[in-house]
C-alpha cells in the first residue's frame, strides 16, 4: 500500500493536482493500492477524479481529507498533528510517495520510507528574503536526503539536483505523463495555433501572443478565468485573440480541436520554469496536434520526434520566427499521436512501482 501525502487544499484548478490525482488513478489502476492524504477540498477532489478517471470511484484508491485548519487558523503544523494521529490507527505503510516538500518532512518524522518525486528545483524560484531563501533550501536537501527513493522529471532535472544538494546518482528518470490517445487527431492545416493551460506570466504566455501577433498568425488560447484574462490584457495586447476559459481535461479534445499546433512559451528563468516537463505536451500530442516549445532541458528525456519545434532562445523575436516556420503535417501529427500512447498515466505507473522494488538505496 502506498501512501500518498498531498497537505494542501484541493482546488481542482492546479497543474500539481492533475498530476497528483492522475498518477494516484494510475497506481491504484496497475494494481498498486494508494491511499491519498489531501487538506481538504474533497468536493473539488470528487469533481475531478470523475473528470480523470471517468467514474466516481476507482478501486485501489482511497481518499482521506484532513483538515489543516483550526477555527480562523491555518497551517501545515495542524495538519501535521492531525496527520500523526489519524496514521496511528492505520496498518503500517511500506512507501510514502510525495512531492512537497513539508509533506516529505512529515513523513520523515512518522516513519515513513517515502519516494521524493522532483519537478523542479524549488530553491531556484526567488523567494521574499534571504532567511525563507535559506529556509527553503534546508527544505529541499532534507527531503531529497532523506528520500529512500528519488524520482526527477528528466535526467537534466536529477543532474541539476545531484550537483547542488551532493547526492547519489540514484534518481529514476520518469517523465510526466498524459491520457491514451485519441481514435484520431483534432487538427487542421489551417487553423490557429493555440495555447491550453495557466496563463500565469512565469508560463511565458506573452511570448506566444506577442510572438503570433508579429507573425501574423491567429492564436487561440485556452485557460484561466474572465478575471485572469482581464489581467493577462494589462501584461500584453489580446485584442483579436480567442479566448475559452478553463475547460475540463473531458472537454480539452473539444477545444483543441481545429488547430494547427500547440505552444509550450515556458519561461526558463526560474527552476519551475527551467526543469519543466510540461503535461500540456502530452495533452496535445494525445490530440494529434504537432507542438512549438520552448527548448527546454526536460524534453531532452522524451525523445519527441519532428513534430516537437523547439524554439532556442525565449524572445518574442525567436517566436515570431518559430510560428512563421511551422507548417501542420499530417504524418507528424500522426507521430505526436503515436508517441503519446507509450506515455500515458499508467505507463509511468509501472515505473513508478518498479522503483519501490528493489529500493534505490539500501
Amino acid at each position: 500500500m502506498i501512501l500518498y501525502l498531498y497537505p494542501e487544499e484541493w482546488t481542482g484548478r492546479r497543474a500539481r493536482e492533475v498530476h497528483t490525482l492522475s498518477t494516484c488513478v494510475a497506481l491504484a489502476r496497475i494494481g498498486s493500492p494508494v491511499t491519498l492524504v489531501t487538506a481538504g477540498g474533497a468536493p473539488e477532489l470528487r469533481a475531478q477524479l470523475r473528470d480523470i478517471a471517468g467514474v466516481e470511484n476507482v478501486a485501489g484508491l482511497e481518499i482521506v481529507t484532513l483538515s489543516r485548519s483550526f477555527g480562523p487558523i491555518r497551517s501545515a503544523a495542524i495538519f501535521a498533528v492531525r496527520f500523526r494521529r489519524w496514521l496511528r490507527n492505520r496498518a503500517t505503510f511500506a512507501h510514502g510517495f510525495t512531492i512537497h516538500l513539508k509533506a516529505a518532512t512529515m513523513l520523515a518524522q512518522a516513519g515513513v520510507p517515502y519516494l521524493f518525486e522532483a519537478h523542479e528545483i524549488f530553491a531556484e524560484t526567488p523567494r521574499a528574503n534571504e532567511e525563507v531563501q535559506r529556509v527553503l533550501e534546508d527544505m529541499e536537501r532534507a527531503a531529497l536526503a532523506g528520500a529512500t527513493w528519488r524520482v526527477a522529471t528528466s535526467a537534466a532535472l536529477a543532474g541539476a539536483l545531484r550537483a547542488r544538494y551532493v547526492l547519489p546518482n540514484d534518481f529514476a528518470i520518469i517523465p510526466n505523463a498524459g491520457q491514451p490517445p485519441l481514435d484520431q487527431g483534432v487538427g487542421r492545416p489551417d487553423g490557429p495555433f493555440v495555447y491550453c493551460g495557466t496563463i500565469a506570466d512565469w508560463k511565458g504566455i506573452e511570448l506566444a501572443v506577442e510572438g503570433a501577433r508579429l507573425a501574423g498568425a491567429r492564436l487561440r488560447i485556452v485557460g484561466g478565468t474572465q478575471a485572469e484574462w482581464r489581467l493577462l490584457g494589462g501584461r500584453c495586447d489580446t485584442r483579436g485573440l480567442e479566448w475559452r476559459p478553463r475547460v475540463t481535461l473531458a472537454e480539452l479534445p473539444g477545444a483543441l480541436a481545429g488547430a494547427r499546433a500547440g505552444l509550450i512559451p515556458t519561461r526558463p528563468e526560474s527552476g519551475s520554469g527551467r526543469y519543466s516537463c510540461p503535461m500540456k505536451l502530452f495533452d496535445y500530442a494525445r490530440c494529434g496536434l504537432p507542438v512549438v516549445t520552448t527548448a527546454l532541458p526536460a524534453l531532452g528525456s522524451l525523445h519527441a520526434g519532428a513534430w516537437c519545434a523547439l524554439v532556442k532562445e525565449p524572445s518574442v523575436a525567436a517566436w515570431a520566427a518559430a510560428l512563421r516556420a511551422s507548417r501542420f503535417d499530417a504524418a507528424e501529427a500522426e507521430a505526436a499521436r503515436r508517441w503519446a500512447a507509450d506515455h500515458t498515466w499508467e505507463e509511468r505507473a509501472r515505473q513508478i512501482a518498479a522503483t519501490f522494488t528493489p529500493p534505490a538505496r539500501a
